[in-house]
């Protein structure tokens, strides 16, 4: 089963409902049982009642939740996430989202739900955290000034660095300061392009005409960008 990577725009506007149903369609079920997990927004009510809207009653789901702040059991979280046909992650604080995963295990169980054949996706925050690194803002949690972007170690599950929100957050310099810096190959994703991972093979879903992707790769003199179709 595929992984589903979206780099930005707002589900409950529906921005991203042509990648949203592609994403119900790879269970290949007629109700799929759709686990959010809303880590990164702190378990944030109102985020939980878009997902069970957009995926529950437009997209026909069964849908859930898998809330950390509530203190579940290692064996209700292990259950949650057997559960489900496909896991979706919401945006938000990575960098905080993926120290409360390792805390309670989460890491290891999306690890072995890949493997087990689980469609798992998820946007900002929830697409970067199955590649080796994301380009987050996470800083910006954490202070009330001046920030910059860093990197923030995800699942490993996808090979590089993923940069979401490309247009809409004026991440393209930073990045690229960033790469030059510290050499990876990297993906960018716009807002309403995702990328999906499949058998090791890599292709683009655009939700709108504005949606673009681009694959980034270190040169002897500087980076080359190559826009992916």
């Amino acid at each position: 089963m595929p992984i589903i990577a979206i780099g930005g725009g707002e589900l409950k506007d529906q921005e991203t409902l042509l990648l949203d149903q592609f994403i119900v369609k790879q269970t290949q079920k007629a109700q799929p049982r759709a686990l959010f997990i809303p880590t990164a927004s702190g378990d944030a009510p109102g985020y939980i009642e878009t997902f069970d809207q957009i995926y529950g009653l437009l997209l026909g789901c069964d849908t859930r939740a898998l809330c950390l702040s509530r203190q579940p059991t290692a064996d209700a979280i292990a259950d949650l996430i057997d559960w489900a046909d496909l896991i979706y992650v919401g945006g938000g604080d990575t960098r905080t989202m993926m120290t409360q995963w390792r805390a309670h295990g989460v890491d290891r169980l999306l690890i072995e739900a890949e493997a087990n054949g689980k469609v798992l996706c998820g946007l900002s925050a929830g697409a970067l955290c199955w590649f080796d690194l994301g380009f987050s803002d996470s800083n910006r949690f954490d202070t009330h000034g001046d920030w910059t972007f860093t990197r923030v170690e995800g699942l490993g599950l996808v090979s590089g660095m993923l940069c979401p929100h490309l247009d809409s957050e004026q991440r393209a310099l930073p990045l690229i300061q960033d790469l030059l810096a510290n050499p990876v190959e990297a993906l960018a994703l716009t807002d309403c392009a995702a990328a999906v991972i499949c058998d090791g093979q890599l292709s683009i879903l655009e939700g709108n005409d504005r949606a673009a992707a681009y694959r980034i790769i270190p040169a002897t003199e500087g980076l080359n960008w190559t826009r992916l179709r």
